[in-house]
C-alpha cells in the first residue's frame, strides 16, 4: 500500500516510516522540518513532501500528489505547546484531521488511522483506568485528541471511512526531544546514561512506559487488523516510578551521581495505569521490551555503551 504519514519526520512518524518500509509498503512522509534528519537514512526509499499541517492546502496538496492509499496522521503539537497556544492547537491538532478526513474522501484513500493519546481521559480515574472510562481532559493537547477521536467516527459512521487509532501511554525511547512527559522518561534516562550529576525532583512520579518499538508493534496490528472490533485502542507499556526507573539506569551507569528529592509531588495530569486488554485479547498484542531491555537499549543507542 502507498502510505502517507503525516509527521512522518518526528519522533514516532521516523520509527514507523521504517516499520512501514520493512513490510513492503510505499512511503510518503509529510513534515515541516526541510531537513528530516531522523530519517536521512531512509530518504532514497521514501518520497518527501515539506509542508505545515496548519496549511489546508499543503495537506490537500500531500494526499493529492502523493497518490494515497492509507494515512497515517501522526502530526500534531505537542501538549506544552497547546496549553500556551489553544487556538493554534486546535488549528494544528484538529482542523488538520478534518482537512485530511476529506482529502480522504476525496482521493479514495481506503484507511485512516490518527494517533490519540491517554490524555483524553480524566486524571482522577478509577485505575487502571477502562476503555470506556469518562474522557474529561484536562490539558488543550487531551481536548484536542478527543476531538479528532469524535470526527474519525463521525466520518466512519456518515461515510464508512476506515479509521482506527490508539491511545498509547508515556512512549519513550531514542530520538524523543519534545512532549510533556519526555521529562519524565527519557529526559531522565538520557540524563543518566550521560553522566555527571543528575536530580531528581519528583522520584514518587508514576506512569506507565511504552517503549518506542512496542509502540510501532501495537500500531501495524491496529492498521494491518482485517477487521478490528473498535475504532481505538488503549495500549500500555508496564508502571513505574521515576525513582524505579532512575535507580535502574543508575546500577548501569554507576558513575552519575543521582539524588533525590525527599518529598515528590505527582505533577503529570494524567492517570498512571490503564486497561489495555481489548487489543491484547482481540489483535494478541503483548509487549516485547520490558523495562529494563528498554533501557539497556536507550543507553546503547544514545551513548554506544553496552550494559
Amino acid at each position: 500500500m502507498r502510505i502517507l504519514v503525516t509527521g512522518g519526520a518526528g519522533f514516532i512518524g521516523s520509527h514507523l516510516v521504517r516499520a512501514l518500509l520493512k513490510q513492503g509498503d510505499e512511503v510518503v512522509v509529510f513534515d515541516r522540518v526541510p531537513v528530516p534528519h531522523l530519517l536521512k537514512d531512509v530518504m532514497d526509499s521514501i518520497t518527501y513532501i515539506q509542508g505545515d499541517s496548519a496549511s489546508d492546502a499543503d495537506l490537500y496538496r500531500a494526499v493529492v500528489t502523493g497518490r494515497a492509499e492509507g494515512i497515517f496522521h501522526l502530526g500534531a503539537l505537542m501538549a506544552g505547546v497547546c496549553e500556551k497556544n489553544p487556538p493554534l492547537a486546535f488549528q494544528v491538532n484538529f482542523r488538520s484531521t478534518q482537512v485530511l478526513l476529506d482529502a480522504a474522501l476525496a482521493c479514495g484513500v481506503k484507511r485512516f488511522f490518527f494517533m490519540s493519546s491517554i490524555s483524553l481521559y480524566a486524571p482522577i480515574s478509577v485505575e487502571p483506568v477502562p476503555e470506556d472510562a469518562p474522557k474529561e481532559p484536562v490539558t488543550i493537547y487531551g481536548q484536542t485528541k478527543l476531538a479528532g477521536e469524535h470526527l474519525l467516527r463521525w466520518y466512519a459512521d456518515n461515510y464508512g471511512l476506515d479509521v482506527r487509532g490508539i491511545r498509547p501511554t508515556w512512549v519513550w525511547g531514542p530520538n524523543r526531544t519534545n512532549g510533556l512527559t519526555t521529562q519524565y522518561t527519557t529526559g531522565l534516562v538520557d540524563a543518566i546514561a550521560r553522566g555527571g550529576e543528575v536530580h531528581v525532583a519528583n522520584p514518587d512520579e508514576r506512569g506507565d512506559w511504552i517503549y518506542i518499538h512496542d509502540t510501532i508493534k501495537a500500531m501495524l496490528l491496529v492498521w494491518n487488523a482485517k477487521a478490528p472490533a473498535q475504532h481505538f485502542y488503549t495500549v500500555c507499556g508496564s508502571v513505574h516510578t521515576l525513582r524505579e526507573v532512575a535507580e535502574l539506569t543508575n546500577r548501569l551507569c554507576p558513575e552519575t551521581h543521582v539524588t533525590y528529592a525527599e518529598q515528590s509531588a505527582n505533577t503529570s495530569p494524567y492517570a498512571c495505569s490503564f486497561d489495555d486488554s481489548a487489543i491484547r485479547k482481540e489483535l494478541g498484542y503483548a509487549s516485547d521490551w520490558s523495562i529494563e531491555d528498554s533501557v539497556r537499549d536507550y543507553i546503547r543507542v544514545a551513548t554506544g555503551k553496552v550494559c
